[in-house]
């Protein structure tokens, strides 16, 4: 028998405006599927005044507010709790999702506002909280009279299909740029420092469950659709299967993102790959480390040189994103330096530096004293130290971190960069050291900079060091920039070179439909080096910014 009707409303706080929250949307579903409870969504982000929330909140008229809570917004909800129960001192909240599920008392008697407190995963522990007696629910844990009560967890859901489809039609054809979606839940590993490493075992939506799911985003508008499953390549038949039913479906300008585990590609997989459409599949890797102390430590296992070669084999079409994590047991700044140069080398699209952190329940928690972590006790706990790397370690860390994000994830320094590291250095790592520490010397590490700025303290920084090739380098940075697209204006040290009579020539030649339309989406440009051969010699480039990718057109080579 179910309670009495009352107001709910499920609220996710995303990280950025852009993301959507999966798990609010699989738990409103399913409690509406096995049962006549309706429930409402609320969405925002930790960008968001918290004042704008309440309101809003407010707005609802809700009798049952349920927060789905995260590392990224915990600090955030239990702020926005304490002031929602000053204005609705009646109002039930629950609190569920990781970042209280592994804490469940520690959490009710830090804050006093939350009512309950939902462990694990979330669907059924829902629908028996809303439709049964709290005395006789497990997953819900509560203070009654200052004791904590807890009837144990739930088991999880064995047959995965009975959860529905996550999104709405309305929100399909919303063109929302992301979209999260899962196949499966659990990992087989064991990786110390992850939550994932907790739950043993892998459960499996059905496959045609999950061809039917990816139909309904490829008939939409959606550009991004990012699984949130741990290690998607597992089950070899199961994976390709997928993939397949991809590959026979593709359409343009939709791209599927997978964490994926590149060690056990064999050539068969390998030779698949070769042939998805350029764009059409994100991989995100996880390295980590390649020390093995640090690896073994952490319980992974990475066999580097079938991990270069797979990823070598499949970089040309697939993006990839490749992780390290900064803070591991037995990696020094000098050991973590043999990694990034490890992970630069595989020449991904992406370079993630990630920083430990302490997550209750995990493995590594239960080490900080062998390791002598010092970490921040509120969220994100990452690390601020242990025994193999100081803080002041980890701040150059961070700062590099930062100097990667400008000079290489960004993807616009592509042949600058590699001519400076290339020519004057002995490793990348060693580059993105002596940028980051120019930066910090020069007081810009606080302040944001627009792209133009960027280029031009890369040409600060090459004076600064005084380099010989500057001449050169110079026409590498300005392939890099007119790769950006059509010029509004020109940098100090951009000296054009193109000549303007032969530029309206070759304009006139290719047959726009109108002159101006040309001149828009085009540049033309003279080099005297061969940038695109890394040679001496002359080169005369027609930069095509109609198409996504820029094209480049060779019209003159001179020797």
């Amino acid at each position: 028998m179910e309670k009495k009707s009352e107001k709910i409303v499920l609220v996710g706080i995303n990280s950025q405006y852009i993301h959507t929250n999966l798990a609010i949307r699989y738990l409103k579903n399913y409690v509406k599927k096995f049962s006549d409870i309706q429930i409402e969504i609320y969405e925002s982000n930790i960008n968001s005044q918290i004042q704008t929330i309440i309101t809003d909140l407010f707005n609802t008229q809700a009798d049952h507010i349920i927060f789905s809570t995260y590392i990224w917004n915990k600090e955030y909800v239990f702020t926005l709790v304490k002031e929602l129960k000053k204005i609705l001192p009646n109002v039930r909240i629950t609190l569920g999702g990781p970042e209280v599920s592994y804490n469940a008392e520690e959490s009710l008697r830090e804050n006093s506002c939350i009512d309950f407190v939902l462990v694990g995963e979330g669907e059924r522990v829902l629908l028996n909280f809303l439709t049964k007696s709290v005395a006789e629910v497990r997953g819900v844990a509560f203070l009654d009279g200052g004791e904590f009560r807890y009837l144990g967890d739930e088991f999880p859901i064995e047959n995965l299909d009975e959860i529905p489809f996550p999104y709405t039609e309305t929100e399909l054809k919303e063109n929302i740029k992301i979209l999260y979606y899962e196949s499966t839940r659990g990992c087989p590993f064991s990786c110390s420092y992850c939550l994932s490493s907790i739950d043993k075992g892998v459960r499996y939506w059905s496959l045609e469950r999950v061809k039917k799911d990816l139909s309904k985003f490829i008939d939409s508008g959606v550009e991004l659709v990012k699984f949130v499953d741990r290690t998607f390549n597992l089950k070899k038949d199961r994976y390709l299967g997928v993939w397949s039913h991809l590959l026979e479906n593709y359409k343009e300008n939709i791209t599927f993102h997978f964490e994926i585990n590149a060690n056990i590609f064999d050539d068969e997989v390998i030779e698949f790959l070769k042939k998805v459409p350029e764009g059409y599949f994100q991989f995100e890797i996880g390295v980590q480390s390649i020390n093995k102390d640090t690896m073994n430590s952490i319980n992974r296992r990475n066999l580097l040189e079938r991990l270069e070669k797979n990823i070598k084999a499949i970089s040309k079409n697939i993006h990839l994103h490749v992780d390290l994590i900064a803070g591991l047991p037995h990696d020094t700044y000098e050991t973590f330096k043999d990694s990034f140069n490890y992970v630069y080398d595989l020449d991904a699209e992406m370079i993630q530096l990630g920083f430990l952190k302490i997550l209750n329940g995990t493995k590594i928690s239960k080490e900080i004293t062998d390791y002598n972590y010092k970490y921040m006790e509120f969220p994100p706990y990452e690390i601020l130290s242990n025994n193999f790397i100081s803080y002041g370690e980890l701040v150059k860390l961070k700062n590099i971190e930062k100097m990667l994000d400008y000079y290489y994830n960004s993807e616009k320094f592509r042949y600058s960069v590699g001519y400076i590291v290339k020519n004057n250095y002995s490793s990348p790592f060693e580059f993105f050291e002596e940028i980051a520490e120019y930066y910090r010397k020069n007081n810009l590490l606080t302040v944001g900079h627009k792209v133009v700025s960027i280029f031009n303290h890369l040409m600060d920084f090459y004076n600064n060091k005084n380099f010989e090739g500057k001449k050169i380098f110079v026409e590498y940075l300005k392939l890099d920039y007119l790769m950006l697209g059509k010029p509004g204006s020109y940098p100090q040290w951009f000296i054009s070179q193109k000549d303007k009579e032969r530029y309206n020539e070759i304009i006139v030649s290719k047959n726009y439909s109108s002159s101006r339309e040309a001149y828009k989406k085009t540049e033309f440009e003279k080099f005297n080096f061969n940038v695109l051969k890394d040679e001496v010699g002359e080169i005369e480039i027609l930069f095509n910014y109609m198409p996504k990718n820029v094209e480049l057109e060779v019209i003159l080579e001179k020797k």
